[in-house]
């Protein structure tokens, strides 16, 4: 074949086409067969993948906004037997559609998100009845509330690990602006775990966390909703949009209306009395964009449908058609050569070598549309190289892992030394720029050894991890907060105002530490001693100097007491926690 010239071979290319063409019946009836196959494959296919979705649409449905959460805190805040109804048929239409789920083929991560549902539809079916007791002895939403509080990340959780499984086996619903995938975001911002799950929560709990997380689900809401307005949409859409819209903004001055309730310090209760709101046509509203997506889906479908039977019809015509073909595709046989094998070679050749430079997040995806055989040398060369930059991005992912915990504390999740010194520094360089100071205040436990020696390591882990806890709490993001070993912490203030703000940290820290942490039967309770250091702007100190001088105060603040604050090179001044 070497010897041959580029004529001869298109000689012997020309005569094998033309035997091709006396098998070609043979292959158009196994044609036949494949087209009925593909049919058939394309009705299962369609079947199991496109239910998920639609199950998925139908949980955050029956979880969420006139669902289940919404229905379970409306019982408990309202201890109408007519909530409690809706409770048990949400629960009852949640089982049945995981049971739904459950016999489609799942892959391992659907199975662990489908035992999460589970137990989360379990944990609440339990709570609602404790509920129904509870009511029974005319007790109040505030008492109740913490018997029938749920962790509901693990069922959040395992909606989303759900909703990633349904993207990776199709692209369409990784696409932002398709309409299925916006209605989908709207029931997932409105309801479980999104904004009508922080309001009910807010109105019973008054915590200032679910206000910010509900306003947050408001305003992704309203951006979700200009989105599909953004589309081609029809009136019913609009319609539905603009009242889910509607509902939105009375939740919104909802809000306003729980801040007020909250200062007033009126009863759950009575707050939930003045912020109720009709969900009726935003529900409809909801509804009414599920159908025109069914819709939607059903003509494509049918369209689809349609399609293979035409070409099912049309194969014999196409099979004279390409007998004809072939003689004039010998013509371009050159020309296909140099577009299927001599590019891709280039291409990959291109890939390669930038992978060589650490690019290594060239796309190679196109080799798949332009190699169809998965038998070839090119496309076994294209699945080496997607293995190979998976493989080095889980390394790099692995680097960067190592590196966060020889700058993490592994047990209490701070900064440890490392990071400390790095993070200062970075601080002093951004602070020398912005002409800013910073303050350090030196930690330490007081009784912390007693704890130890008394209750085991064990107990003196959960005191660090508690302490560590309070600690991020009372600090800013922009600070610095680092444990230096055993009960020694350290903690960097960028920029505070005043020594008076300084100061106020450092009171507010004492008045968190002593909390009593439970261990076991018992109450574990630590105190500490603050020292206090302050890093002026065009200040020369060294770290360690900045150090010595915090710890120099701190030394101060133990010889007086407990629960003790002292400044460096400042009169001293001293506080008990309250």
């Amino acid at each position: 074949m070497n010897n041959l010239s580029l004529r001869q071979l298109s000689f012997i290319i020309f005569g094998l086409l033309l035997i091709m063409s006396m098998v070609f019946g043979y292959f158009t009836v196994n044609i036949s067969q494949q087209v009925t196959q593909i049919q058939s494959s394309w009705t299962s296919f369609r079947s199991q993948h496109n239910e998920k979705a639609r199950l998925l649409n139908i949980f955050y449905a029956d979880l969420g906004y006139g669902g289940l959460i919404h229905n379970f805190k409306n019982f408990l805040l309202r201890k109408n037997f007519s909530d409690y109804i809706n409770v048990e048929q949400s629960l009852g239409s949640l089982q049945s559609e995981l049971n739904q789920y459950k016999a489609l083929i799942s892959s391992p991560a659907e199975q662990v998100a489908l035992n999460d549902l589970q137990l989360l539809i379990h944990n609440y079916q339990d709570k609602v009845e404790i509920i129904r007791k509870e009511i029974t002895k005319n007790n109040s939403t505030a008492n109740i509330d913490p018997m029938v509080k749920v962790d509901d990340s693990r069922g959040i959780r395992a909606l989303h690990m759900l909703s990633n499984e349904i993207r990776a086996e199709h692209e369409f619903f990784n696409n932002e602006q398709n309409k299925p995938v916006l209605a989908l975001a709207i029931r997932r911002e409105l309801g479980f775990g999104g904004m009508i799950h922080n309001y009910k929560n807010y109105i019973i709990r008054k915590d200032e966390a679910y206000r910010v997380r509900a306003l947050e689900s408001i305003t992704t809401l309203k951006s979700i909703i200009s989105d599909y307005l953004a589309l081609t949409t029809s009136i019913a859409e609009q319609t539905a949009l603009e009242d889910i819209g509607f509902m939105l903004e009375k939740y919104e001055h909802g809000i306003d209306l729980i801040d007020q309730g909250i200062k007033s310090q009126l009863s759950a209760e009575s707050i939930d009395t003045q912020v109720k709101i009709d969900d009726t046509f935003a529900l409809r509203g909801l509804y009414s964009l599920d159908q025109d997506i069914i819709h939607q889906i059903d003509s494509k479908s049918k369209q689809l449908s349609l399609m293979l039977d035409n070409v099912s019809k049309s194969e014999r015509t196409n099979g004279i058609i390409a007998l004809i073909s072939i003689a004039i595709l010998a013509l371009f046989l050159m020309w296909i050569f140099s577009r299927k094998i001599i590019q891709p070679v280039k291409n990959l050749s291109r890939i390669m070598l930038e992978m060589a430079n650490g690019n290594i997040d060239v796309p190679i995806e196109y080799l798949d549309s332009q190699i169809h055989n998965d038998n070839t040398e090119l496309r076994k060369m294209g699945s080496s190289l997607a293995v190979f930059k998976q493989n080095e991005i889980k390394r790099r992912h692995a680097e960067e892992e190592i590196r966060q915990m020889a700058l993490t504390d592994p047990l209490t999740g701070l900064a440890n030394l490392n990071q400390f010194k790095r993070r200062y520094h970075e601080m002093l360089k951004l602070a020398n720029r912005e002409k800013k100071s910073l303050a350090l205040l030196s930690v330490d436990l007081d009784d912390f050894k007693p704890i130890n020696d008394q209750y085991g390591h064990a107990a003196g882990d959960i005191v660090l991890k508690a302490v560590a806890k309070n600690m991020m709490q009372t600090f800013r993001d922009t600070d610095v907060v680092a444990r230096m070993g055993g009960d020694e912490f350290s903690i960097i203030l960028y920029s505070p105002d005043n020594m008076d703000n300084i100061i106020h940290s450092a009171e507010r820290l004492i008045e968190l530490i002593p909390t009593p942490i439970p261990f076991g039967k018992d109450l574990l309770t630590v105190n500490v001693s603050v020292g206090i250091a302050f890093h002026p702007y065009g200040s020369d100190d060294t770290l360690e100097l900045f150090m010595h001088n915090a710890d120099k105060a701190l030394y101060k603040a133990k010889a007086a007491g407990k629960n003790v604050y002292a400044v460096y090179e400042h009169v001293a001044q001293n506080k008990e926690a309250h």
